[in-house]
């Protein structure tokens, strides 16, 4: 009884990390001029954009700015970012940017411990709007 129990436990944690994985692979084959699709997964906001990592970076602390959120932590280069932040309300914001080639990168935003997907999202559209490009976090 307990080996079953057991089985079907680890059968629902695959089923779980295979859907992400797909929904993952769903993202990496989208483009489009100026950004890529944008996904939620797990409790993770991302989009990739058609620029570097400082262009990026710049436009997410512009981003953060405008929507008047402190930035406590700033750290980049030319091929990563990290940027922390916090909402009135003490919910966190956790930011990374990696570069995928010399003029692509991607962001992920992160609002809480689980994921705020609309909090998320209302980050994304302000990067996007920074940068000039439509939105796509809908």
């Amino acid at each position: 009884m307990g080996n079953i129990v057991c089985r079907m436990l680890l059968l629902l944690v695959l089923l779980i990390q295979l859907s992400g994985c797909a929904l993952l692979a769903g993202v990496a084959a989208g483009g489009a001029v100026g950004a890529g699709a944008v996904a939620y997964v797990k409790g993770e906001l991302e989009q990739e954009f058609n620029v570097p990592v400082p262009k990026l970076h710049s436009a997410t602390l512009s981003a953060l700015k405008e929507l008047k959120l402190p930035i406590q932590e700033d750290k980049s280069d030319s091929l990563v970012g990290e940027i922390s932040s916090e909402f009135a309300d003490g919910k966190k914001v956790r930011i990374n940017i990696k570069s995928l080639s010399l003029t692509t990168s991607k962001i992920a935003i992160r609002v809480d411990i689980l994921g705020d997907e609309a909090r998320s999202k209302r980050i994304l559209e302000t990067v996007n709007k920074q940068l000039g490009v439509s939105s796509k976090a809908q």
